[in-house]
């Protein structure tokens, strides 16, 4: 026996059903782009597709969708990045490591909100996780406990009812169809990271129930880092015994809370990316005073959704949803901006209706939502909430319907046409008591005085029309290769988040003294798209070029050496991009034996985001970095070991304002896993992340302009002011799941 011989055979030697079990295991290949061979022969069901179901109506759109299943029991799974990283189109920048509020971006949508929380349509089980008015908490999504996570880009959502720039993101919850098993995961790693999973399905006769709770904890790599989510979910379901009705209830509860401890000067970062901005030191640097203010949220949120389906003839099903959504939620900005704290109940309906003939299919479908929110705004006093100056009551309703009808002009070519109409209405009143004893604190003078706001009211209602024509052509018979081209129009009105809230000040030892309340117009956009995904043999792709010319772009902005706080809306701007996802496997021999599998997964997102006319013209939308690459090399053995080895890169400099002054520098982060698969039952994994400790900016604060303060110091200049969130440093995880 030769040397590499003997090493595969003491590796297998461990694992003593490797062998016997080998053709029984999942397949190892954690989060790449799309169109892998799937082994999974779940049944039909028509309240939680299987990933078959969800391929072949992917594969009926007319545009860019892509598909990611995910194997918790291999890797770290805690944050939605380490999910999505090689789905192309998508791109998140992390701000503090962990389930807070990173900035998601597909298309450009929504990326000027700070924080970024609209733009994207979020779904668990195909049902709305947005708050009415169209905003979101990013981090209650947790994909440590989802089957599958798909991606529908720009207008390829409408079937979901999402009319937004930057289309949906739908988590598909684990069933007891899918998986009788039970499992514990135990995680933990560097800067106090602790996590705990568990998760039992279970089938009894024409029942089916699963259970899922997760438990992630953090001290965090930086000063005043700390950050905790607690997960619990449980949906059962029933279908009669000709497998015509199925009803499917889910419940989900997630507690978040983290701190966050803020941006950074370039130099603070380069030199020790820990710290944490302690207000003014001039001369060297001018942020918020992190320590006394305390930044932080805490979120409470109850889901509860009930979803039937029926199967009316052989040709055509009907379902039907109901849920209703609580969440408490408490914001903590620095002293500038306030603690909005805020109530939120929605409720919603969907009803969808599917046809199939010989040579069309046709769906059509109705959403309702509506949503009231009580917002109270408190002085933010040492980190805590003081006395509250303003309350707002919210209200927002909406109501879409859609049809789509896809022809087959051919057995080859198809037309799909699609159609959205949509309302909405956002109306805000100001309720606090006595708009002339509103208070406001000085932290300087350690006293409250009083401001005069006038309360407002604010009634809009905004309506739409979003056709979409398409077409899908698949140019070799028997193969999975499609060509596909559409035009459509998206839209997006905004959220509470634009339309009301408090000014901020130029001392930021002070709190608000003025309130806002704009009324604004809807964005809208006409988007060209022409792409292709398919697969040949162990090659496969996704490739999509989109052109969007967008009206009315809803820009957020804040300048805190000013004292501003604004929304407005530009009138035109270009999103254009190309998104490319590769994925090729190989099973190479050496000396004639099998040494195990290799898949080499790559991504490159090319955004193009620019103004045209106006006080910005040709100057590039801040936020979204021009090139961006994801690249992935995966390799599994027979016997149980794998690994991978990963590199995220952004070559270039990225603006952080819209004028094109200051830019968030290029960056490259090597990661790298090792796992083992002992038989069916145990699997081991360690993580490398960041494994030369670079320092450098994985997000920042988005500007419109970037003004030098007035500040007695002729050395102190805008890059003394703090913009930056410092990438992780290295760090190291481990976990261990029993699965039974």
């Amino acid at each position: 026996m030769n040397l590499h011989q003997t090493i595969f055979a003491i590796v297998c030697f461990i694992s003593p059903l490797s062998t016997a079990h080998a053709q029984q295991r999942s397949h190892l290949n954690d989060t790449v782009i799309l169109l892998k061979e799937v082994s999974v022969r779940a049944r039909y069901s028509l309240t939680s597709p299987n990933v078959m179901q969800a391929l072949a109506n992917q594969r009926r759109i007319a545009g860019s969708t892509s598909l990611v299943e995910i194997h918790a029991d291999h890797q770290r799974m805690a944050t939605m990045k380490e999910a999505l990283r090689l789905q192309p189109g998508v791109i998140i920048q992390e701000f503090f490591g962990a389930n807070d509020q990173p900035r998601l971006n597909i298309r450009g949508s929504g990326i000027q909100s700070n924080p970024q929380r609209r733009g994207v349509y979020l779904l668990q089980d195909g049902i709305p996780v947005n708050f009415s008015d169209g905003s979101y908490v990013i981090g209650i999504m947790d994909a440590m406990t989802a089957r599958y996570i798909e991606v529908f880009k720009g207008a390829n959502a409408l079937r979901f009812g999402a009319g937004t720039l930057g289309g949906a993101l739908n988590f598909v919850s684990r069933t007891a169809l899918t998986d009788s098993t039970a499992s514990v995961k135990l995680e933990g790693g560097s800067y106090g990271t602790f996590g705990l999973t568990f998760s039992m399905g279970k089938r009894l006769g024409a029942w089916d129930m699963f259970a899922a709770s997760t438990y992630n904890r953090q001290e965090g790599y930086r000063i005043y880092n700390k950050n905790q989510r607690l997960t619990a979910s449980v949906n059962i379901g029933w279908r009669n015994r000709k497998q015509t009705v199925e009803n499917r209830t889910f419940v989900h509860f997630t507690h978040l809370f983290f701190q966050m401890p803020g941006p950074l000067t370039l130099d603070q970062l380069m030199t020790d990316p820990k710290q944490v901005s302690t207000g003014v030191d001039l001369p060297f640097s001018m942020g918020p005073n992190i320590l006394r203010d305390r930044p932080h949220r805490n979120v409470d949120m109850f889901r509860i959704a009930n979803q039937t389906g029926f199967v009316l003839n052989a040709k055509s099903n009907l379902s039907a949803s109901v849920y209703y959504q609580y969440a408490d939620d408490w914001f903590a900005f620095p002293i500038t901006i306030s603690i909005p704290h805020s109530f939120n109940n929605d409720i919603g309906a969907t009803l969808y209706y599917h046809l199939s003939m010989s040579k069309m299919r046709l769906s059509a479908g109705v959403l309702g939502a509506f949503g009231w929110m009580d917002r109270r705004y408190h002085i933010n006093k040492d980190g805590k909430a003081s006395f509250m100056f303003a309350r707002d009551r919210l209200h927002a309703a909406n109501f879409t319907v859609f049809t789509e009808a896809d022809y087959a002009l051919h057995d080859q070519l198809h037309a799909v046409l699609d159609v959205h109409g949509v309302y909405n209405k956002r109306n805000s009143k100001d309720a606090f008591g006595d708009p002339s004893l509103r208070p406001w604190y000085s932290h300087m003078s350690k006293k409250y005085r009083y401001f005069y706001s006038q309360n407002s009211t604010l009634r809009q209602h905004f309506t739409a029309f979003n056709p979409r024509i398409g077409l899908i052509w698949s140019p070799v018979r028997r193969k999975d290769i499609q060509l596909f081209a559409n035009v459509s129009n998206s839209y997006e009105p905004p959220t509470f988040d634009e339309l009301v809230g408090t000014e901020v000040t130029s001392n930021i030892n002070t709190s608000p003294k003025k309130l806002f309340s704009i009324a604004l117009k809807k964005q809208t956009a006409t988007t060209f798209e022409l792409g292709s995904k398919g697969r040949l043999s162990r090659l496969s792709w996704n490739v999509a070029f989109y052109h969007s010319w967008v009206a009315n772009e809803i820009l957020e902005i804040k300048d805190y050496v000013r004292g501003q706080k604004r929304t407005e809306n530009y009138p035109n701007t270009v999103h254009q991009g190309l998104e490319v996802g590769i994925q090729m496997a190989s099973k190479p021999h050496l000396f004639g034996y099998n040494i195990g599998s290799f898949t080499i997964g790559a991504v490159y997102d090319y955004s193009r985001f620019t103004f045209k006319g106006g006080k910005y013209d040709g100057k590039y939308l801040a936020g979204v970095p021009k090139h961006y690459i994801n690249t992935s090399l995966d390799y599994q053995h027979s016997c149980g070991l794998n690994g991978s080895i990963s590199l995220e890169l952004k070559p270039g400099e990225t603006p952080i304002d819209h004028t094109n002054t200051m830019f968030q520098p290029a960056y490259h982060v090597w990661n790298a896993r090792l796992g083992y698969q002992i038989g069916t039952q145990w699997n081991l994994y360690v993580e490398l992340k960041n494994i030369a400790n670079r320092r450098y900016a994985s997000s920042y604060i988005i500007s419109d302009e970037i003004h030098q303060p007035a500040i007695p110091f002729p050395e102190f200049t805008a890059k003394q002011l703090t913009f930056f969130i410092p990438g992780q440093p290295r760090s190291m995880f481990a976990g261990l799941t029993w699965r039974w």
